[in-house]
């Protein structure tokens, strides 16, 4: 402990990654609660209808991160030995896999909106807005695919403050078209749902322009030109899907189990939904920080192990491994004490109120072990370019476990959201025991950028 508060380095090092990418976590965040809270003053079937939408939205974007976090642990590597020409090579291979998955979901969302929705829930009201809400977004998925595409490559080359100040300019243009189009403002009829939707690809689509803008204004690092960026050879993409095949089979299955909560959550009604939906999106206000803190570990420990300083990946790993609960702790005492007075801020009833500070009180108390968790998965073990490794723990809590328990606590047993959902996170608990024998082993390090159809 002592070593860790007194290593300066250590903390400059984390905190020039940590501060820019946390605000972008907080500020994204920002987003999807400025969203639940205007559209929370039309009643819990909006709430749950949007909630909903997210939820095949979630699917999409942990596609999109498993793409990404693949491309990520080549380009923090390679940035590790300042190999310009592969980061541009990576970057040209994460754009088209990512522009394909966009297409794939956006193709879907237009085609089959009601199809989507009713594999969620089987409320015809909340199948109805919330198939006008997805139809809408579906277009916005393709200008996300390119933003984190882009916003990927800057941060694996310690370049964090452009894809935050991205999402600043979105949500709080968002923010503004949501007053306009929701509510009816400046001759604008009130649009509900639909005007979320199209305030949504608005900002989305003004996010993607700065953040290409800056990468071809003012970066000289990945301001690739097409030529560049499709110069890759088969045997590149086959080193590339070696490494980063698990992670994404990891997001988009874990993504599922996700889903497969939501469903557990609509067994036990509308409301229940409703509560989880705004829990959820309190939650990841607070979350910013885990997940700010496990990219950076990523890219840090990336860059060491490219750089072949793998002495002091290891020690950066055991450092981050003390600090995450420490942080996770403190971020659970806060949610805990002001759950109670951000829940007021949404229009819901008295039951469904008392129900998410309860759910929201539960999750404070998994915060330690949920800070610790990430950072392992997203932050250390991927950045070791240990994919396999995390992909088996994960999923094997989720399916093996969480999913299992909770499906028959709510289904057979019917237990109360509460109860069910304080279940589903004992998989914190089942996790840890793996990782930390994993950090002790140091069979994590791998370094992926030693291939010779990779430095070619």
């Amino acid at each position: 402990m002592k070593k860790l508060f007194r290593d300066k380095e250590f903390f400059l090092t984390i905190l020039t990654l940590v501060i820019p990418i946390t605000l972008q976590n907080l500020i994204s965040s920002s987003l999807n609660m400025v969203d639940n809270l205007m559209i929370g003053k039309l009643g819990e079937n909006a709430i749950a209808a949007v909630g909903l939408v997210n939820q095949y939205f979630f699917i999409f974007m942990l596609c999109l991160s498993g793409i990404n976090a693949g491309a990520g642990i080549f380009m923090s590597q390679f940035w590790g030995r300042k190999d310009t020409l592969n980061i541009r090579r990576m970057l040209g291979l994460d754009l088209i896999l990512s522009i394909i998955a966009s297409i794939i979901f956006s193709f879907t969302a237009f085609i089959f909106p009601e199809g989507i929705m009713k594999i969620f829930t089987k409320d015809t009201t909340v199948i109805g807005l919330g198939s006008q809400y997805l139809k809408i977004i579906g277009i916005t998925f393709i200008f996300t695919g390119i933003t984190q595409g882009y916003s990927t490559a800057l941060r694996c080359t310690g370049i964090a403050k452009p894809p935050m100040f991205a999402s600043l300019i979105g949500v709080l243009v968002n923010g503004f078209l949501n007053w306009i189009l929701i509510f009816g403002h400046f001759g604008f009829k009130p649009m509900g749902v639909v005007g979320a939707a199209i305030a949504t690809s608005i900002a989305r689509f003004i996010e993607m322009l700065f953040v290409l803008v800056y990468s071809y204004g003012f970066n000289d690092i990945i301001s690739a030109k097409l030529k560049e960026m499709i110069s890759f050879s088969n045997d590149f993409v086959k080193v590339y899907f070696k490494t980063s095949l698990s992670v994404i089979i990891n997001e988009i299955v874990w993504a599922l189990g996700m889903t497969a909560y939501s469903v557990i959550y609509a067994k036990i009604g509308i409301s229940a939904v409703a509560s989880m939906q705004i829990a959820t999106t309190i939650n990841n206000m607070f979350m910013v920080l885990c997940i700010g803190l496990a990219t950076a570990a990523s890219i840090i420990i990336g860059n060491k192990i490219g750089a072949d300083e793998e002495d002091v990946a290891i020690e950066y790993a055991t450092k981050l491994g003390v600090l995450a609960p420490l942080v996770g702790l403190v971020t659970g005492i806060a949610l805990w004490i002001t759950s109670p007075i951000i829940v007021k801020a949404f229009n819901i009833s008295e039951e469904t109120l008392n129900i998410t500070v309860t759910v929201l009180k539960i999750m404070a108390v998994f915060a330690p072990l949920r800070f610790f968790n990430v950072l392992m998965i997203v932050g250390v073990f991927r950045g070791g370019g240990d994919t396999m490794y995390s992909m088996l723990v994960q999923l094997g809590t989720v399916w093996c476990f969480a999913i299992p328990a909770g499906f028959i606590a709510a289904a057979y047993f019917k237990l109360p959201l509460n109860k069910v959902y304080f279940i589903i996170c004992l998989e914190e608990v089942i996790k840890i025991g793996f990782e930390a024998k994993r950090l002790r082993s140091k069979k994590w390090i791998r370094n992926v950028v030693e291939d010779e159809y990779i430095i070619a």
